[in-house]
């Protein structure tokens, strides 16, 4: 009796809360139109220099990037100091049987909302501010790769969230190395997934992460970009590079939310234009990416329970870890207390193997950078490549 009327109490509590939330919203949105209004009137008594709009944009986006890292840096800091990574996610609500999956779609998305939302922001902005012509986007090679990789350093997006940017990388002329490093290599080498690996993993674990990073996110990406050689990203593809009912396919659930449009329109020569078309733009990749970023967690979810659970330090174990961390998805830093567990119960190999696949690319990353790229050769060589070096990780620690 007791416990019921605690939860009727919590009911009632998370009702306020929320009628709250929606009058703070709506009271929100009230004046971001108003000051909207009254920056569009100060603009026309007044003569704004392009420049200052390329100044306004470069602040939102150091303040866009300060926020999610110091979002990522609270939590890192507190894991630091107990010790442990909370995975609460993975509980996916107490969901079993046939609900598990969707459960675990919605948990992780509710985990990441805030990384998740910060990149449609960054890749909104990018699609509305950044020049085509940027000599850093551009270079091809292993320059190519190493620029990706440092633009990667310290954005600590997860994998799903780092394809997010890969649209408005390859609208932009990003080059193939480019975009390839800074998806992979934002999950792997960011720093503070780079200092939790060291504070918190043995040695030879800790290690095995950061060189697996380095050689997936320099070496591989360049690798993979050679090999897969063809039309640059933006190029409509080559016959071979997909089936014709799969780019049908593909064409249609795009078109389905105006991806065309998004990166159309002129560009923002005033702050009140640069506001709307970020917004815009956002909300149109807000559209594609969540319901895709959902649908694959989904289906990833089902291939990894699917999976025979029982492992062992065996190759045949590392192999299936391999296979399931490559198309299954975490948040940033997970596969750390994922790993930590496996190595607490004498599975050294499938640790090392996770800690590689796990946060390197997953089923939905595939989908969103594949879709971007129009390259699915690209991507298979990526993921074949990725697996290689997951294998190679689990059999010399296991």
């Amino acid at each position: 009796m007791a416990s019921c009327s605690q939860s009727i109490a919590v009911a009632r509590r998370s009702l306020r809360f929320m009628r709250g939330t929606r009058r703070c919203w709506a009271l929100g949105v009230l004046g971001m139109l108003q000051c909207y209004r009254q920056l569009r009137g100060l603009e026309q008594r007044l003569r704004i220099a392009p420049f200052v709009t390329s100044l306004l944009a470069a602040a939102i986006g150091a303040l866009l990037v300060v926020d999610l890292f110091a979002y990522r840096l609270v939590p890192a800091t507190r894991s630091l100091a107990l010790g442990s990574i909370s995975l609460d996610w993975l509980g996916a609500f107490g969901a079993t049987g046939v609900w598990r999956p969707i459960a675990l779609a919605t948990s992780y998305l509710l985990t990441v909302w805030h990384a998740t939302l910060v990149g449609i922001l960054i890749s909104g902005l990018a699609l509305t501010a950044l020049p085509a012509s940027w000599a850093l986007f551009r270079r091809r090679g292993l320059a190519g790769s190493l620029g990706g990789a440092l633009f990667a350093l310290p954005q600590p997006f997860c994998s799903c969230c780092s394809s997010m940017i890969a649209p408005s990388l390859v609208r932009g002329g990003a080059s193939t190395q480019f975009v390839l490093a800074f998806v992979v290599g934002s999950p792997m080498l960011n720093v503070t997934t780079v200092a939790l690996a060291v504070a918190m993993l043995p040695a030879g674990f800790a290690v095995t992460r950061i060189v697996a990073g380095i050689i997936i996110t320099l070496i591989v990406t360049y690798g993979v970009a050679r090999m897969a050689a063809g039309p640059e990203p933006g190029t409509d593809p080559s016959p071979s590079e997909a089936p014709g009912w799969l780019h049908r396919a593909g064409n249609v659930y795009l078109g389905s939310f105006g991806v065309d449009r998004i990166a159309g329109g002129q560009t923002a020569g005033t702050p009140s234009e640069l506001f709307a078309s970020w917004l815009t733009r956002s909300c149109r990749l807000a559209l594609v990416l969540i319901p895709t970023i959902w649908l694959w967690s989904v289906l990833a979810s089902v291939a990894f329970d699917i999976l025979p659970l029982p492992l062992d330090n065996t190759p045949r174990s590392v192999v299936l870890a391999v296979v399931g961390g490559t198309f299954f998805m975490v948040s940033t830093w997970a596969e750390i207390p994922i790993a930590l567990q496996l190595i607490q119960s004498g599975l050294p190999g499938p640790a090392a193997a996770l800690l590689v696949v796990l946060p390197a690319v997953s089923l939905p990353c595939m989908m969103i950078l594949g879709g971007a790229l129009r390259r699915l050769r690209v991507i298979a060589l990526l993921t074949a490549a990725v697996m290689l070096v997951g294998v190679t990780a689990g059999l010399l620690l296991s």
